[in-house]
């Protein structure tokens, strides 16, 4: 059991010589997955000759092979995972013969103390490493960093790179007929996605439309709304508020299509959430809004991209703090002409990423007053 420096435990077992086919198991949604990118790119450069396959959601997981250092996925969900889960530890002989393949697994699943690590380590023909991903409230480092700390423990080199997906041939020509389907030319489009995985990460529907209706009566540009399976408030509140102006409508599309999509588009607005994190992978100028969540930690990065936080002295606070919070102070901080500034200035002029450099823990982030926070 190794100490990491914020309090972390990684569990590990077996000898130290994955060379051939690694596991990596991490459930969750896009953005945790995105933000697990540069330690899959950590383990490809120090075990080139290594096949990677990564168990979780196939929903998030399936399209990443030949878009991403992923050779292989599998699912979290499949039923003889059970065992693991019991104290018995009992599985099915199915599930030892899978797990027999690999010389090294990687847990993000639970932390190391639980029956399910531990039944891993005991099943597992390799290495086992387990790992909470859960940050402690104190991190102070960014996520895509904290999940490299197991592998920093064990010598391999951390990937200060962010996270980066590359597309397939067939992704644009795809895109190209989707664009021509919804009748978008060639004027520059804003991809604006206003949900997130909680309301209270949102900013105001009202400002992301002023925005909006400002760039496209304005500079002509278009404008492509974003809709997720659990976005239709945020963005009918959007859509009321957009005035008469004219938008595409993108509901709930297949990650590949979304991702070649948001490479093809001028620039990107939205808020702590998993597109933020996909339109950053992908390039494309992104600004991503963030209020009670905290930008160092959870930030999207790549060279083109610019963060603006809201300015409050409770910002950034715990999840019971915002789940309690009426006020939403700090995302009512940020204007519509400091978002559209931004957005301007990255589209046309994107600069270093300062974690690429090694001059920073994350992108460059505005406070809402404009200045470099």
């Amino acid at each position: 059991m190794c100490e990491l420096g914020t309090g972390q435990r990684v569990l590990a077992t077996g000898n130290w010589q994955p060379h051939r086919r690694i596991l990596v198991i991490r459930p969750g949604a896009l953005g945790d997955v995105l933000l697990t990118l540069p330690a899959l790119q950590a383990l490809q450069e120090a075990f080139p000759q290594a096949e990677i396959e990564v168990m979780g959601n196939l929903a998030v997981l399936q399209w990443l092979p030949g878009r991403s250092v992923v050779a292989a996925v599998s699912s979290f969900d499949r039923v003889d995972l059970a065992g693991l889960f019991q104290s018995s530890g009992v599985v099915a002989d199915c599930l030892q013969s899978y797990l027999a393949q690999f010389d090294w697994i990687l847990s993000y699943a639970v932390p190391p103390e639980r029956l399910f690590a531990r039944n891993l380590s005991r099943l597992a023909r390799g290495i086992v490493l387990s790992f909470d991903a859960r940050p402690r409230p104190d991190l102070c480092m960014h996520m895509s960093l904290h999940l490299q700390q197991p592998l920093r423990e064990l010598g391999v080199s951390v990937c200060t790179e962010p996270p980066r997906l590359r597309l397939t041939a067939a992704d644009p020509q795809e895109t190209a007929r989707w664009w021509v389907d919804h009748a978008l030319g060639d004027e520059p489009v804003l991809a604006v996605h206003p949900g997130s995985g909680s309301p209270a990460k949102n900013w105001l529907a009202e400002r992301f439309a002023a925005v909006a209706r400002h760039l496209h009566r304005e500079r002509g540009v278009g404008i492509l709304l974003i809709s997720g399976p659990a976005d239709d408030r945020a963005v009918g509140n959007v859509q009321r508020a957009l005035d008469g102006v004219d938008y595409v409508l993108l509901h709930d599309p297949p990650l590949p299509l979304l991702a070649a999509i948001l490479a093809r588009c001028w620039a990107y607005l939205g808020n702590d959430s998993g597109v933020s994190h996909l339109a950053a992978a992908v390039g494309v100028p992104t600004v991503a809004i963030f209020g009670p969540t905290d930008p160092d930690v959870w930030a999207p990065r790549g060279a083109s991209v610019r963060v603006v936080r809201g300015s409050a002295a409770c910002a950034p606070c715990s999840l019971e703090q915002r789940q309690a919070c009426q006020q939403r102070v700090c995302l009512g901080a940020i204007s519509t002409a400091e978002v559209f500034g931004l957005l301007q200035g990255v589209a046309l002029t994107p600069g270093p990423s300062p974690l690429a450099t090694g001059e920073g823990r994350g992108e460059m982030c505005f406070s809402a007053h404009g200045h470099l926070g």
